[in-house]
């Protein structure tokens, strides 16, 4: 995106109902804040900082986020498209009920990383580290993860088609019998096995 096209944004015009096109948000201290059916189209935010933030039912399109830092961004029942999150740090970025396409996260850290009963298309997750993944009840298609980590993966166990874990670090997963529908590379599957089994009901002995 190229921020020459974009006309600078405050951080005071992030209000309930705001619709806010090809602008750019640029060192902005938002604190604790919460705003209701915001609509970005074609915006960037570089270098910002936030505390405990809550943006339900966020429509954003084309949005880009670099650089950044939240303590909690919230945006439950988001529609996402088209977008992307690189090199950012956020504690907690909730995205329960939300509706997420054609979406990356490039370079980040998040500490907990939640999509429960969401409906994902065609995310790419990319040497990110994600401490806790939950995509309880969550509608997966095309979700690929290459190379950083995942620390803790609670899985879908709802429609799940195409989610490609081969190329992540991947550490302890949360009842892995909802992994049906998950590509495994051959190492993890062996890391699993012990669990795997005991799901099963199988005995294990030395």
């Amino acid at each position: 995106m190229d921020t020459q096209a974009l006309e600078p944004m405050r951080s005071d015009e992030l209000v309930s109902g705001a619709v806010l096109e090809q602008r750019h948000l640029d060192g902005g201290v938002l604190g604790d804040l919460e705003v209701h059916d915001v609509e970005l189209l074609e915006c960037m935010f570089s270098d910002c900082q936030g505390g405990e933030c809550r943006l339900p039912n966020l429509r954003a399109t084309g949005s880009t986020m670099l650089g950044s830092s939240f303590a909690t961004l919230a945006i439950p029942g988001a529609m996402v498209f088209s977008g992307r999150l690189e090199g950012v740090r956020i504690g907690a970025l909730l995205l329960d009920g939300a509706d997420v396409s054609v979406h990356r996260i490039v370079a980040s850290r998040i500490d907990v990383l939640s999509l429960r009963n969401a409906k994902v298309r065609r995310l790419e997750i990319i040497d990110s580290r994600i401490g806790l993944l939950d995509l309880s009840g969550t509608k997966i298609r095309e979700v690929t993860v290459t190379g950083g980590s995942i620390g803790e993966l609670v899985p879908s166990r709802g429609d799940v088609q195409d989610f490609d874990l081969s190329r992540t670090d991947l550490g302890t997963v949360i009842d892995p019998g909802g992994l049906r529908g998950a590509t495994l590379s051959v190492s993890q599957a062996m890391q699993l096995g012990p669990e795997l089994a005991r799901h099963l009901g199988a005995t294990l002995v030395d």
